[in-house]
């Protein structure tokens, strides 16, 4: 398949970093990777003992591409881990929520622990978790995103830390705004190292009875709700994960409901994929014929450092088969960022092929 333009701004002039250096090979060379990913983590590691880590922030910021960020990130992540029977283990539990609403509503930020854990006790890959100790509130995406590597690190040191570190953590009510929209929220809890197994495991079984312990906990008059949980996992992996699926899950509400609308005005849809300027990738709606006049309804996708364009792109075709919708052009070139993404129509005339019946 060929992958729609990476137009993410990845600085191009070398930085001198090891961090970078060992990164970049883990990521693009084939030996001496397992000597790198020990140098990488015992490097991360003695940053955030010393509490001195300027050059992680600068390794994260100056990555040269997402192969890269992702060793670094893959790292650190591991570096967060519990170590010993002395350590803590951090977990977070997202769950993306579809909002239907015709007025501004807030749900409940309390997290229905008591049923979670009675959920997760009834399946051997996810019982583990109903042994750890969850905290009584849900967290916020934008809340979530805001935990820097120090604190999670510092808050696995032991026992006396994680207490200090989950009482400081905000208690901020979840608001869904009018009209239909995407959220993600984050259960967390703590516990030994044990609970390492039960991390990042399919929900397989547990999915649907786990679905159906948010939806009734998180149900508001007025309010139409869709919940969609993921796998528990390590803060920084759920993250990540819960942003890809936010974004997804987004663009599948915003793709059906432009489909719909576009069908009641003409018989076929056409679609445009193109990457834009700035590390975005976007998918335009409109009429496969000119003469019905319609503008594209367009869904942005602002990529985040580590994200594989391939993946969107082959879960939007997916999509787009299961709509049945046929009539699609992938742009070779990137616009520009104040280019107007061209209908179906207009696209014919630039450079780029149909993905769905043509080679890359």
């Amino acid at each position: 398949m060929k992958l729609l333009p990476d137009t993410r701004p990845y600085p191009t002039d070398p930085v001198k970093n090891d961090l970078l250096l060992y990164a970049k090979q883990i990521a693009h060379q084939s030996t001496g990777r397992s000597l790198a990913v020990e140098q990488l983590r015992s490097k991360i590691n003695e940053m955030l003992a010393q509490n001195f880590y300027l050059g992680l922030s600068v390794a994260m910021s100056m990555s040269p591409d997402a192969p890269t960020y992702t060793a670094l990130m893959d790292s650190l992540d591991d570096v967060l881990k519990a170590k010993s029977d002395d350590e803590i283990q951090w977990f977070a539990l997202p769950v993306v929520l579809v909002s239907g609403t015709k007025k501004a509503t807030e749900l409940t930020h309390h997290a229905p622990t008591m049923e979670l854990a009675a959920c997760l006790a009834n399946y051997p890959t996810t019982r583990p978790l109903s042994r750890a100790q969850w905290l009584p509130q849900l967290i916020r995406a934008e809340d979530f995103a805001q935990i820097k590597p120090d604190a999670w690190y510092a808050a696995k040191q032991n026992l006396q830390a994680a207490e200090q570190f989950a009482a400081s953590l905000p208690t901020t009510a979840l608001c869904m705004p009018a009209d239909q929209s995407v959220h993600v929220v984050y259960a967390l809890g703590y516990g030994d190292v044990n609970l390492q197994a039960a991390l990042g495991q399919p929900l397989r079984d547990a999915a649907l009875p786990l679905m159906q312990v948010w939806q009734e906990n998180l149900a508001v008059k007025g309010v139409t709700l869709f919940a969609n949980p993921l796998a528990a996992n390590t803060p920084l992996a759920a993250l990540a994960e819960a942003n890809h699926m936010r974004l997804r899950m987004a663009l599948d509400v915003f793709a059906a409901n432009a489909i719909r609308a576009i069908r009641m005005q003409c018989p076929r849809v056409g679609v445009v994929m193109a990457a834009r300027a700035g590390g975005k990738l976007e998918f335009g709606f409109g009429a496969a014929e000119a003469a019905y006049g319609l503008q594209p309804q367009v869904f942005t996708w602002t990529l985040s450092p580590r994200e594989n364009i391939g993946v969107v792109q082959q879960n939007f075709l997916d999509l787009m088969v299961d709509c049945q919708v046929e009539n699609i052009t992938q742009l070779n070139e990137p616009l520009g960022e104040d280019e107007e993404l061209p209908t179906y129509p207009q696209a014919q005339e630039y450079s780029g092929f149909n993905p769905l019946f043509q080679a890359a």
